[in-house]
């Protein structure tokens, strides 16, 4: 029986993979997305909102701009799933999270320069539904006695942080400026593991089991940018803070069945919580990020470097202890600082066609990650995806009569190994293991298509 019980669990690790914790996951703004977000110092579109507010005193004329149309494609490869040498591959094909944004001025405030910003800055969700029927024909040799088999697996996981912000910057000096972005987000985060099959014996006796955990975490609250921009003759030079979230409203819920009956020793189970309105938090830490626009005659080099803080293990959801006196379920998250860094290149052709490159790491603060395996497994069974990302990016830029064109992809990957972190209802049912670790490679591309189209007459323009 355990083979087939694994078949319906493999599917579900998908949601380990592009997990939060990670800074550099995303990058808002036309070319800031082809040159990996490396663009502290240097940013010339109205992702400055999200990586450099003190840039928006360099805008000549307000502007509107629709962030670039992107697609992923990504592909899991897994290895070695539960210790046997079984091999699975998962690819998706998606749309992936967006800016808007514009300026404004006020009018009594004619040195004070103002941008509004919409953005996703995190939209995933894995959604999985397997079922198996197998009947005795198709049963192998290890679980002859079983003469039907009928499973089902659901895993549900989404994880919103729609961020909606204001952006004030002014200069203090003709070559010196500084900028504030106040962004406000409102981040849902849910998930559910649903796993049932039925067997049934030569001798029509009949196995049954269920486990079900479902848990959901809301959060508002508001995250600050702080800006700093210099613009030397011969260098443009850039500091942004991002100060630690600042929570202001969270709430939680928890709810856990388990049902087992018909096993061969005889000890059914019937295990039923269900918490509402719990305690939960979310922490994101202090980071810095420095960057540096160098131009190499009508080329430029574009540097960043950034530090993330560490954070301390805490419980993202505080689950009660169970009537029964059951307890143990744990959602915890604890962060390591790291250090990332990146380059980007932009290349003149002509007047009407620039090339982009560019690389940046993003490595992994991972060292405890709250995920439904973390409500399953408890912490001797964690199964945190612990690896370093590495991002590519090349395209170009057209500019044409009334507008510019921006095409270009960006790639990622990552891979490394993972402790298997599932439970089984019975003794009898645990799957063999060689005592190996799982391994998993992940590949992402994304595909960008941008225009740039001023508004009543505006471009955006830097001085």
């Amino acid at each position: 029986m355990c083979g087939y019980i694994r078949i319906l669990i493999i599917y579900c690790f998908p949601i380990l993979l592009f997990g939060q914790g990670y800074y550099n996951q995303e990058n808002f703004g036309n070319r800031s997305m082809l040159l990996s977000g490396n663009v502290t110092g240097s940013v010339d579109d109205l992702g400055l909102t999200y990586y450099n507010p003190a840039r928006i005193a360099l805008v000549e004329n307000p502007v509107f701009s629709i962030n670039a149309k992107a697609y992923q494609f990504s592909s899991i490869r897994l290895k070695n799933i539960f210790g046997a040498e079984d091999k699975l591959n998962d690819s998706r094909f998606e749309g992936i999270p967006s800016l808007v944004s514009g300026t404004f001025n006020i009018e009594k405030w004619e040195n004070h320069h103002f941008a509004y910003s919409f953005l996703s800055k995190q939209r995933s969700r894995f959604n999985i539904n397997f079922s198996r029927d197998i009947e005795s024909g198709q049963i192998i040799d290890e679980i002859a006695e079983v003469e039907r088999f009928v499973g089902d697996f659901k895993l549900d996981n989404k994880e919103n942080d729609e961020w909606f912000g204001v952006t004030w910057g002014t200069k203090l000096k003709d070559n010196f400026s500084i900028g504030v972005s106040t962004f406000v987000s409102v981040y849902n985060f849910s998930g559910s593991y649903d796993l049932r099959f039925a067997t049934l014996d030569q001798l029509n006796d009949v196995n049954l089991y269920n486990n079900e955990i479902k848990f959901g975490e809301n959060s508002y609250g508001i995250f600050w940018k702080i800006g700093l921009a210099w613009k030397l003759k011969k260098i443009d030079f850039g500091i942004n803070l991002d100060l630690p979230y600042l929570e202001l409203i969270s709430n939680g819920k928890f709810r856990y069945q388990r049902f087992l009956s018909g096993t061969e020793n005889g000890e059914d189970e019937f295990r039923y919580y269900d918490f509402k309105d719990i305690d939960s938090k979310r922490k994101e830490p202090m980071g810095i990020s420095v960057g540096a626009g160098i131009p190499w005659g009508k080329n430029k080099f574009h540097f960043k470097a950034d530090w993330h803080g560490k954070l301390s293990e805490y419980s993202r959801l505080v689950i009660p202890t169970a009537d029964d006196g059951t307890e143990g379920f744990a959602f915890k998250e604890e962060l390591r600082s790291v250090i990332n860094f990146g380059l980007g290149v932009e290349f003149y052709v002509n007047e009407d066609i620039n090339l982009y490159g560019s690389f940046s790491t993003d490595f992994s603060p991972i060292k405890t990650s709250a995920n439904i395996f973390d409500l399953l497994g408890g912490e001797q069974r964690e199964a945190n995806f612990d690896a370093n990302y590495f991002h590519y990016g090349f395209g170009m830029n057209f500019k044409l009569k009334k507008m510019q064109l921006i095409l270009g992809t960006t790639y990622s990957s990552a891979s490394g190994d993972f402790i298997d972190p599932l439970e089984f209802p019975d003794p009898d049912f645990e799957v063999p293991i060689n005592g190996n670790p799982s391994n998993i490679k992940v590949t992402r591309w994304r595909f960008i298509i941008g225009l740039e189209i001023p508004i009543f007459g505006y471009e955006l323009e830097f001085k």
